[in-house]
């Protein structure tokens, strides 16, 4: 029986695979080892002995996520304005890598340096205040200055405290998340005794 091929613009398929090697992916302060590639390729359908078989054809998009990732995607529905994802390859191109993600440490040591440069300009500028004679007017705007700096000091404190707080907690949830992956991985592509042997842990038996 003669087979027949079908393409159009709008056929495509989608591939969702695990995938392994350290890396580090746009949205996540952690090195992984491993997370979910999900790659979608142009397609086309060929009926041979009726029955329709899928193709793929040329790739389109290839990403990758960690594993976090990949269930916020499938899990948020409509409440989030999407979930970030590291963009590998595009319309059959490797796409360039970033070299190093901004970890939240770094981030927040950005903004306290920032904070500091704000407060040391103030600070000289009250200084410059205090030079030649002190009228009424100058002693009432160093005080302004002065009440402007402290309310600038405990609020942008206690506001980068609340926020670092706020991401170390997401952290140590993803690397908590991380690790229960990275063993339940284990497990099944290991076995029960196989990761007890990689893991070199020795069970006495009564």
């Amino acid at each position: 029986m003669e087979e027949t091929k079908k393409q159009h613009e709008s056929f495509g398929m989608i591939d969702v695979s695990r995938h392994t090697g350290r890396s580090q992916y746009f949205g996540s302060d952690l090195e992984h080892s491993g997370g979910v590639s999900i790659t979608i390729n142009k397609a086309e359908k060929v009926n041979r002995l009726n029955t329709d078989w899928f193709h793929s054809k040329e790739e389109l998009i290839r990403i990758e996520l960690t594993h976090n990732q990949f269930i916020d995607a499938i899990t948020s529905g409509m409440n989030t304005a999407g979930v970030p994802c590291t963009i590998k390859a595009f319309s059959g191109k490797k796409v360039e890598q970033i070299d190093h993600v901004e970890d939240k440490k770094e981030l927040f040591s950005n903004n306290m340096k920032e904070a500091h440069n704000e407060y040391k300009k103030r600070i000289d500028d009250i200084s410059g205040l205090l030079n030649g004679s002190l009228g009424k007017r100058k002693v009432d705007e160093i005080k302004h200055e002065l009440k402007v700096l402290k309310s600038h000091i405990e609020s942008n404190t206690n506001f980068v405290m609340e926020c670092f707080n706020e991401a170390m907690d997401k952290t140590v949830i993803e690397a908590k998340h991380t690790i229960a992956n990275y063993i339940d991985h284990k497990v099944h592509s290991l076995g029960i005794e196989g990761l007890r042997k990689e893991l070199k842990i020795s069970i006495e038996k009564e």
